[in-house]
């Protein structure tokens, strides 16, 4: 049940976000049709885009020294990148639900549990990782506006259109106040959002995993019943075995489609937001003749918050393809082989071939069609972003 208990958990908590029910049990977690719900849901994304918003004003039309003004640019393609994953979230939620309930069930009756307890501990390290790097990031936004109000200027984490940059009244630090707060809650939001994309990722690693450890139980079983001389059991446990088996991968392979329909538009936009505000920031710590050392431990946690989800994301996509990729050896070898023909079913052997083959054919996961997510792409992206950022360093020396 650990399967069960990691994803109700991630929906109460998009539940408590303001984002919506996702879980299949509709009484379980929450009514988001309520107007109660709705009234705070609408009030919440409506401070989130109204502060992008003003974001995306300050980036273009706002008078601002220019490392506010870098500043607002980078800030508002994050935001407006992560209300086009939360919105692409909501937008599937009825796909979701029943995705829930699917990868739930696959493969539950055959899942160990120490590989339960393996992949739990596995998830907690990654979210719990990247909430730190993305609340330490948060937090040296507060240090470094709080030490300019003590410097004499005034507290500013975010950079919008209003208040001005020589507005220093109280009403403009008001809204400055309240634009941090709201900061901090669609972080969470973010948190969460993402941490349910990387738990479904993680489940469906190990579901392949589980279905490999299958095959490989199956064959350990038919090998001991021939071992008895009970050719006839072990027949049939073979048949039923493999069938069964054939049918769990094709329902993961399905399940590996929706993940990639319901949460690719969050990864393919994660690839291109990590790459292009990392090069921006890098290049604002490099060019930055007067960076604080709260300014500066702020990039570089907002740098490492990026590619931190980045990886988790790419990494564990391309886990999915490492772990398919040993299927179709567990699905050869899984004792058909061991049990004289006679007693196996007549057509076995064809429907082992068309399932190995099946299986053979590489699931790798792709953003808007075309990057593939894997480790390579990972590393290429590393590259890449070094590649720009020093062609820019270079130009501007």
């Amino acid at each position: 049940m650990k399967n069960y208990y990691i994803l109700k958990t991630f929906c109460k908590r998009i539940f408590l976000v303001g984002t919506g029910n996702f879980w299949y049990e509709n009484a379980e977690i929450g009514d988001d049709s309520s107007i109660y719900y709705r009234t705070l849901s609408s009030i919440l994304f409506f401070a989130y885009c109204f502060m992008t918003l003003l974001e995306i004003m300050a980036a273009f039309m706002g008078d601002f020294p220019e490392d506010e003004r870098r500043d607002s640019i980078t800030l508002s393609v994050s935001h407006s990148i992560l209300l086009i994953k939360i919105f692409s979230i909501i937008y599937n939620k009825k796909i979701i639900k029943q995705h829930m309930y699917d990868i739930v069930r696959v493969c539950e009756m055959y899942e160990k549990e120490s590989l339960l307890k393996e992949r739990y501990r596995f998830l907690k390290m990654n979210v719990l990782a990247y909430c730190i790097t993305v609340y330490s990031s948060a937090a040296f936004f507060v240090l470094e506006g709080l030490k300019k109000s003590y410097s004499g200027s005034h507290f500013v984490t975010i950079i919008t259109y209003y208040p001005s940059y020589n507005n220093d009244s109280g009403l403009a630090t008001f809204i400055r106040i309240c634009n941090t707060v709201i900061l901090y809650i669609m972080l969470l939001s973010m948190i969460i959002v993402d941490g349910f994309a990387i738990s479904n990722l993680i489940i469906l690693k190990h579901k392949f995993v589980t279905l490999r450890h299958y095959f490989e139980d199956l064959r350990e079983d038919v090998e001991k019943i021939c071992e008895m001389g009970n050719y006839k059991i072990a027949g049939e446990r073979l048949t039923n075995g493999v069938i069964e088996g054939i049918v769990m991968h094709k329902e993961l392979l399905r399940l590996s489609n929706v993940i990639d329909k319901v949460f690719g538009t969050a990864m393919a936009f994660q690839l291109c937001q990590s790459s292009g505000a990392a090069v921006s920031l890098m290049l604002l710590f490099a060019l930055s003749e007067n960076l604080t050392l709260f300014a500066s431990l702020r990039i570089i946690s907002f740098v490492a918050a990026l590619f931190l989800l980045l990886g988790l994301f790419l990494c564990n996509a391309g886990e999915i393809t490492y772990q398919a990729s040993l299927l179709p050896d567990a699905i050869f070898y899984c004792g058909w082989h061991l049990c004289p023909a006679r007693y196996k079913g007549q057509n076995l052997g064809k429907i082992i071939s068309i399932a190995c083959a099946q299986a053979q054919q590489p699931l790798v996961m792709k953003a808007f069609k075309m990057f593939q997510l894997t480790y390579v792409t990972f590393l290429q992206v590393i590259r890449g972003t070094y590649s720009v950022f020093a062609l820019i360093y270079a130009q501007n020396q």
